[in-house]
């Protein structure tokens, strides 16, 4: 990503095991706000409603090592912050880093471990009720609906498939109005009713524009991947699907430079190779593989209609074809599946079948042509 980050360093197979065994294929792509873009975060979700940080808390769902979530608590004095992870290697080093805090300042911090995989620091400094950041190891699917219900500002810089992505769109109908919400892929509109709307900019608005971003559903924030400025969807919830849809239509009437938002969701290797999946026709059949096999998968960047086998050539596979380790995540009704690279945890989705090869197992079937 340009900077060196524990939080991709860590990954091994237990958090591998934690995508695979949920089904859900989370990425564990890694990347993170910089310092910079979590200072002009709080400006995008506080500009012009100073009182929201104290009606609601704060959500980071996909929260990595915690470095995020920390600074918006301890920079926001009047909110708590709810934070979740699912790699658990990742969420020891966000739990280390709050112990070392406590036991850094014992006068206004304590930690204090809930449960398994759970923990929660308190600022004492807030008189008789203390405030709270919790961190959890889990699903951001998972996520309590009295927690989202209650939330004033979500952020979830998380690389997610599809699937998942429809899923996390579900999740967030549950948030208050006026909740806002940013997110690395567009998620508005992918399951009905949905109040994802964009936030929109002041009538006249001049010095409150670049912190509200486009007013179209774009915002950018400095990230370790792009120190200049990632392009992330930017919502906020309408009291209904119809009023949302209302202002998608007047954001979409209006002039002015849209911010790009990446719209793949969940960057991969394999989506470079898009000359792959071209070559084939549409899985037929059934095939061998099941949720939790590991297996090879197969690349090109050449037009193969057949990719042949990992034993096939003198280096492990024909010329102009790589193969990859992989568990396999998720198998689809089309035979399409989803997949998570062992070497370093990222996901991609809707693999061709084809492409796929069970280990020291050749094929017992003809490949499509």
């Amino acid at each position: 990503t340009g900077h060196h980050l524990a939080g991709h360093e860590v990954v091994g197979a237990e958090d591998v095991a934690s995508v695979v065994e949920t089904g859900q294929g989370s990425s564990l792509l890694y990347g993170e706000l910089l310092p910079d873009g979590v200072s002009q975060l709080m400006e995008a979700f506080f500009v012009n409603r100073p009182d929201a940080c104290r009606a609601g808390s704060l959500l980071e769902l996909g929260m990595g090592t915690g470095k995020v979530a920390l600074q918006l608590f301890l920079s926001l004095p009047g909110c708590s912050v709810f934070g979740v992870e699912l790699a658990p290697s990742r969420w020891a080093l966000a739990d280390a880093a709050l112990r070392r805090l406590a036991e850094a300042v014992p006068e206004r911090f304590r930690h204090e471990p809930v449960a398994e995989h759970r923990a929660r620091l308190l600022d004492l400094s807030n008189g008789e009720e203390p405030r709270v950041f919790d961190i959890v190891c889990g699903s951001l699917l998972d996520t309590p609906i009295d927690i989202l219900a209650g939330a004033s500002a979500v952020v979830m810089e998380v690389c997610l498939p599809k699937e998942v992505q429809r899923q996390a769109c579900r999740v967030l109908q549950h948030c208050q109005v006026g909740c806002r919400v940013v997110c690395y892929a567009p998620l508005h509109g992918m399951v009905e009713p949905c109040r994802l709307a964009p936030v929109r900019l002041p009538p006249g608005a001049t010095d409150t524009s670049a912190l509200l971003g486009d007013g179209q559903g774009g915002l950018a924030l400095a990230a370790s991947w792009k120190p200049h400025g990632h392009g992330f969807a930017f919502y906020e919830l309408a009291e209904t699907a119809d009023a949302a849809a209302e202002s998608w239509e007047q954001s979409g009437a209006e002039e002015g430079a849209r911010i790009v938002v990446d719209t793949t969701g969940c960057p991969s290797r394999g989506r470079r190779m898009k000359y792959t999946d071209d070559a084939f026709c549409d899985p037929e059949g059934d095939y061998a593989w099941k949720q939790g096999d590991k297996v090879l998968v197969g690349y090109s960047w050449l037009p193969f209609p057949d990719l042949g086998e990992p034993g096939d050539g003198p280096e492990g596979g024909i010329d102009g074809v790589m193969w990859m380790s992989a568990f396999i995540v998720k198998v689809a009704d089309d035979q399409f599946v989803t997949v998570c690279y062992d070497d370093d945890g990222t996901v991609e989705d809707c693999v061709h079948p084809e492409r796929i090869r069970h280990f020291g197992a050749r094929r017992d079937r003809v490949a499509n042509s």
